[in-house]
């Protein structure tokens, strides 16, 4: 089933253009024909320790090439592949081991602050007892036995005749990874996704960017991020490549996309103001460019018409989620008298809008049907019988995200059901306030918040990042939005903050800390 199986269409990318790189990250490229040598290699490796089909193989890296080619080493043997945020803690880690029962874990001797081989060292002893744990990236030092380094996994391996008969056949029911969209210590949110369908999604939605193997994608969002993963994966099925960013610079993602010839760009309306602001924007070349690829925010109209008018490039706004790839689009060479946050259903997506009783409504939450709708909440039977859906022998997915159906057929997003701020009789999309101030020229990063309150239960805190790292007061914030949102809507507090974490995804809510006023 070579049209349904990611592995054989890289395969043949690898027959028919060997040299072209497949991906790069932190200036480690690897190509088709490596990786396909790389992984086969691991793959044998994994299997000579005991990995067989739907063993739980946990990946705690950072983006590297090397997390590339053990989630598809995994994959290569039937395998699930659980990627886990590298910046998870103890209690996390604990958590995840035990809930998903990962008996294979390759994770990085640190990321950024996060000391994970120290997180290692003091896990449970009966996680330690039930895994095996391999250093796959950082500096060798004295380990503890329980933990083989990199070179000590791959010394064990089976034979190639061997191997490829352990190759894992796709069918309906078998499972491509199992995505951790939380690090929960409660109940976590581990999403089982189907691989055939997941699949047909990618594959549609490369054949409809019309992806070439000369394309050249550049994305910044971490590979642990179904999302992040899963837009590199369109370009890889159509045999292009993909460069990952370690973390997103502005000054090194302008000069990449100039130097590498880039020419389609994943980014948040944040961090495309980022890039707008930057004071030597100008001098970069970016008419290599020819899609700028949207997710993860509200895409203000004044931000996309710079990419269209200004810089001549389509801007292609999604909304997606891990639990169902790509749903909705607004794409400028099609919709482009209408606002980015009116979109329309793909041709391989179905889209309704349901009131709390589930019947079809106007106003209400997104319902949407797409191939890879993830079979269920791994151990999570009431979040499962919550969300999705079984109509017509297809599954659909209740969103959570609140729309309006207009008179063209279009759907209006209106903000996630869950980040409504309750502020007195009123109710506040944050998503509305946040592109909105997003657009204020001191403004580089925005998040919307809500915290209690006496009078009106909830009131509305802004985060800002400003460009020159000054003091932005609440004073000036309500001036400016003044007469451009309604004043209910205009945040109580403001308090600056030196970092809003993000991804070229969304924003990181869960790594918010407390801004100064």
């Amino acid at each position: 089933m070579a049209d349904k199986e990611f592995y054989q269409v890289i395969e043949r990318h690898a027959v028919e253009h060997p040299d072209q790189v497949l991906i790069t990250i932190d200036q480690q490229s690897i190509t088709y024909k490596e990786f396909i040598t790389n992984t086969k290699r691991i793959a044998s490796s994994m299997y000579a320790w005991g990995v067989r089909k739907d063993t739980k193989v946990g990946i705690v890296l950072y983006n590297s090439v090397r997390w590339y080619e053990l989630f598809f080493s995994a994959v290569y043997l039937g395998a699930q592949p659980v990627p886990i945020d590298p910046q998870s803690g103890i209690l996390e880690l604990e958590h995840l081991f035990s809930y998903t029962g990962i008996s294979y874990c390759f994770f990085a001797k640190e990321y950024r602050s996060n000391q994970i081989l120290e997180i290692v060292r003091k896990l449970n002893p009966e996680i330690r007892e039930q895994s095996m744990f391999i250093l796959a990236a950082g500096e060798e030092e004295e380990r503890p036995s329980y933990i083989y380094s990199f070179e000590q996994f791959l010394e064990k391996k089976i034979i190639k005749e061997l191997l490829e008969q352990q190759y894992a056949v796709v069918d309906e029911k078998r499972v491509m990874s199992l995505a951790c969209t939380s690090g929960s210590t409660g109940n976590p949110k581990i999403l089982t996704v189907p691989y055939m369908g997941f699949f047909e999604a990618i594959k549609d939605m490369g054949d409809y960017l019309e992806f070439q193997p000369d394309d050249t994608m550049m994305i910044g969002m971490p590979l642990y991020h179904q999302g992040g993963f899963g837009m590199g994966l369109q370009m890889v099925v159509k045999g292009g490549s993909v460069i990952y960013q370690p973390q997103f610079d502005p000054t090194m993602f302008l000069k990449t996309v100039e130097e590498r010839k880039v020419t389609v760009i994943q980014l948040t309306a944040t961090l495309a103001k980022i890039l707008l602001s930057h004071p030597e924007f100008d001098h970069y070349d970016l008419s290599s460019v020819r899609i700028c690829y949207f997710a993860g925010e509200v895409l203000p109209a004044d931000i996309a018409k710079v990419f269209v008018e200004t810089l001549h490039i389509r801007v292609v706004n999604i909304i997606g989620s891990s639990e169902t790839a790509t749903m909705v689009v607004w794409d400028s060479e099609y919709d482009y008298e209408v606002d980015p946050s009116d979109f329309r259903e793909l041709p391989f997506t179905k889209a309704a809008l349901v009131d709390e009783t589930g019947k079809e409504s106007e106003i209400g939450e997104l319902k949407i049907y797409t191939s890879a709708i993830i079979f269920n909440y791994f151990g999570n039977e009431q979040a499962t019988k919550d969300t999705v859906l079984i109509e017509d022998g297809r599954r659909y997915f209740l969103t959570g995200d609140m729309a309006k159906r207009l008179p063209d057929g279009r759907l209006r997003f209106l903000g996630r059901s869950k980040r409504i701020i309750k502020r007195g009789a009123n109710l506040v999309h944050a998503e509305e306030v946040e592109s909105a101030l997003l657009l204020h020229p001191r403004v580089q990063a925005v998040a919307i918040i809500p915290k209690k309150h006496e009078v009106f239960g909830e009131q509305i805190v802004a985060y800002v990042q400003t460009a020159d790292g000054e003091t932005i007061t609440r004073g000036e914030v309500a001036r400016y939005l003044k007469g451009k949102i309604s004043a209910y809507k205009i945040p109580d507090k403001v308090l600056v903050s030196e970092e809003i974490p993000h991804d070229i995804g969304k924003v990181q809510f869960k790594y918010m800390k407390g801004g100064k006023r």
